[in-house]
């Protein structure tokens, strides 16, 4: 039988990327977000290969990559685990000069699907949706770089989810999946985790007014200060 953690963490997102690089970033997610909690145990490589669609080489690439990082944690004859402690700022530093040409393309992705989902989403979202986003906002301390990333994620995603399109719902959940890196950049940062807490309260109030104008302008607005906190962390040029 599958194991029931391994059986949550697929089915794999791809894009162009070589498949051991949508499988490191596809985990990574899954780790900096929670999802995959400190110290867990990972499945089997077999299953886990089977759970994700991929071939156990690759995967066993994308594992050994993470565990560079620190974020899993490899050991002979024994399972695969992540790391009781998350190396966030660490892990980000050593990808520095890889991650300009990603932030850069994440936030144009951005910047042309989420005004255009949350525009949806205002004029369909439920009672049951804004408490949601609600207990979410709620729940987030400011002071936490890792769980503020998560609730980040969290929030785009319901937002995709509110439009009741389960399509749109899908490319929300990979709009997380390609983008992680660029916002964990951003939640480093305390001025970019204020920013971030405040374009999510704006959003909000345009969704619960279920005014479509206003939530695109509002997403518009967090997208461009999110933006603007990545491009003042010192990335170097990808040009």
């Amino acid at each position: 039988m599958t194991d029931p953690i391994g059986a949550s963490l697929g089915p794999l997102p791809r894009t162009q990327a070589l498949l051991a690089d949508d499988i490191a970033r596809h985990l990574e997610r899954l780790i900096v977000t929670g999802q995959l909690a400190s110290g867990a145990s990972l499945p089997p490589e077999r299953v886990l290969a089977q759970t994700l669609g991929v071939s156990r080489n690759a995967l066993r690439e994308a594992l050994t990559r993470l565990a560079g990082l620190g974020l899993v944690e490899r050991r002979q004859g024994s399972a695969n685990r992540v790391t009781r402690t998350v190396p966030l700022a660490a892990a980000l530093a050593d990808r520095m000069n890889d991650l300009a040409a990603e932030f850069r393309h994440a936030a144009e992705f951005r910047a042309v699907t989420e005004p255009q989902l949350v525009r949806l989403a205002a004029s369909r979202v439920g009672p049951a949706q804004l408490d949601a986003l609600r207990a979410l906002l709620e729940s987030g301390d400011e002071n936490d770089p890792e769980g503020s990333a998560g609730l980040d994620i969290a929030f785009h995603t319901a937002i995709a989810q509110a439009t009741g399109n389960p399509l749109l719902a899908a490319l929300g959940e990979l709009t997380a999946s390609w983008t992680v890196a660029a916002r964990l950049s951003s939640h480093l940062d305390a001025d970019g985790r204020r920013l971030s807490h405040d374009g999510h309260l704006r959003i909000l109030a345009a969704l619960s007014a279920r005014d479509p104008d206003a939530a695109e302008y509002a997403m518009r607005i967090h997208l461009a200060e999110i933006r603007d906190v990545i491009e003042r962390s010192g990335l170097p040029d990808p040009n």
